[in-house]
C-alpha cells in the first residue's frame, strides 16, 4: 500500500514539474523571436573572465562560442583546448547553426573533453588592444546574458554534447530539416543548392544523437520542420529530447557565486595562479 502511495506521489510531482515547465515555456514564447541577421561571421572561440562587480580576485571564466559553424571551426576549438590544458571551462553558445559535419566534430571533442554547454551570449567589456581591459593572452572580460541568445539548426548538435547542458527559458533553441549543400548545373552554371539528406546520412545523425544520449525523436522532429523555417522548442521539449539536462537561470555556470563555495567551481581562477 505504501509503495503505491509513494509511486502516486512521484507521478504527481513529475506531472507538476512538467506542467510548470509548460507554463514557463508558454510564457517564454511570448518573447519576440530573435531577429536573425542575413550574414553571420564564422564561429570564433574566446576565453572570457567575468567582469561582474565584486568578482576579483577569484572569478569564473568560460569559452564564448559565437557565429556560424564551418569546416574550419573544429580546428579552432582544438587549438584553444590544447592551450587551456587540463582546465574545463563551460562553453557558451550563440549560433544560428551551420554545417552538420563540423558540428558533430565539435560535439565529439566537447564530450571527450568533459565540457558543459549552455545557450548564452557574451557581452564583452569595451577595451582596446594592449590595455588591461583586454587581459593577457587573448583573454577578454564580459558577462553572460541568455536573453535572446540562439542555438539553432546544427548548433543543437553542439549543445547536446555537453556533460551538463542548460538553456534558460529566455534563450531560443531551434530545429529544422537538415539539408546538405551540393553542386548542380542550373542554366549552364554550377550552383550550390541545398538538398534533403539521404537515408544513410540520417542514420549517421541519429547515431550521433544516440551517442550523446539524445531523445529518440530528435531527428524526426527536425525532419518535420521545413528547412526555410525554425521550430523553437519549449523547455519541457528540450528536457524530453535531452538536449538539455538542467533548467533554471542562465548564469548557472557563470555567476560569481560559484567561486564563493568551498572548493570553488572548476571554472574559477584566482589571479596570479
Amino acid at each position: 500500500m505504501l509503495y503505491w502511495v509513494g509511486l502516486g506521489m512521484k507521478i504527481f510531482a513529475w506531472t507538476l514539474v512538467f506542467v510548470l515547465l509548460a507554463i514557463g515555456g508558454a510564457i517564454a514564447q511570448t518573447t519576440p523571436e530573435p531577429v536573425i541577421p542575413e550574414y553571420s561571421p564564422p564561429m570564433g572561440f574566446v576565453v572570457v573572465r567575468s567582469s561582474a562587480p565584486g568578482c576579483e580576485p577569484t572569478c569564473p571564466e568560460w569559452i564564448s562560442a559565437e557565429g556560424r559553424i564551418e569546416a574550419g571551426t573544429p580546428a579552432l576549438l582544438k587549438a584553444l583546448l590544447k592551450k587551456l590544458g587540463h582546465r574545463k571551462l563551460p562553453l557558451l553558445l550563440n549560433s544560428q547553426g551551420g554545417e552538420t559535419e563540423p558540428a558533430m566534430a565539435l560535439g565529439y571533442m566537447i564530450r571527450a573533453s568533459g565540457l558543459d554547454t549552455m545557450v548564452a551570449k557574451t557581452v564583452f567589456s569595451e577595451c582596446e588592444p594592449d590595455t588591461n581591459a583586454c587581459g593577457r593572452g587573448g583573454l577578454r572580460f564580459g558577462v553572460a546574458n541568455p536573453i535572446g541568445a540562439v542555438c539553432s539548426s546544427a548548433c543543437t548538435m553542439v549543445l547536446a554534447s555537453g556533460v551538463r547542458r542548460l538553456a534558460d527559458s529566455r534563450a531560443f533553441v531551434g530545429i529544422h530539416r537538415i539539408m546538405l549543400p551540393t553542386i548542380k548545373k542550373i542554366g549552364g552554371n554550377k550552383t550550390i543548392v541545398l538538398v534533403r539528406v539521404p537515408e544513410w546520412y540520417e542514420r549517421k545523425i541519429d547515431r550521433y544523437f544516440t551517442e550523446m544520449n539524445g531523445g529518440s525523436w530528435i531527428l524526426s522532429a527536425m525532419q518535420k520542420t521545413p528547412d526555410d523555417s525554425i521550430r523553437y522548442l519549449m523547455t519541457y521539449e528540450l528536457l524530453d529530447l535531452n538536449l538539455i539536462n538542467e533548467f533554471g537561470h542562465g548564469d548557472t555556470h557563470t555567476s560569481i557565486d560559484i567561486c564563493k563555495t568551498t572548493p570553488p567551481a572548476e571554472s574559477c581562477r584566482t589571479v596570479g595562479q
